[in-house]
């Protein structure tokens, strides 16, 4: 977990991702995270702050390719990773956008069948 957190306070300190995001990932890696678990996770929480950035600097969202998101659907693991990017709308205290929700998922789903 740590090397999550070194990562994010990098980016955080090039201001490649806001304080927002910072925060967000910070909170998220507590709550989902655990030690053993932390390299799985790399991916998705960079892809978080880039996306929570990025909305925040209003810039271009672009969606996942479709057929992997038919994939990403049909997975048992969906269910859980819908209420895993809900925690983080309610802490944002705002709906993310359909493109950054289905990127979110797409990685939920990943870490979770690992």
């Amino acid at each position: 977990m740590n090397g999550l957190l070194e990562r994010l306070e990098l980016l955080k300190s090039s201001d490649s991702i806001t304080e927002t995001a910072f925060d967000i990932c910070r909170k998220t890696i507590q709550k989902f995270v655990s030690e053993n678990e932390a390299d799985q996770y790399t991916m998705l929480i960079t892809h978080l702050a880039m996306a929570l950035t990025r909305i925040e600097r209003e810039q271009e969202l672009l969606p996942p390719p479709t057929d992997i998101m038919i994939e990403v659907y049909q997975s048992p693991k969906m269910e859980e990773a819908r209420g895993r990017v809900g925690w983080i709308e309610k802490l944002l205290n705002q709906n993310l956008p359909e493109e950054e929700k289905e990127f979110l998922y797409l990685h939920f789903v990943n870490v979770l069948s690992a």
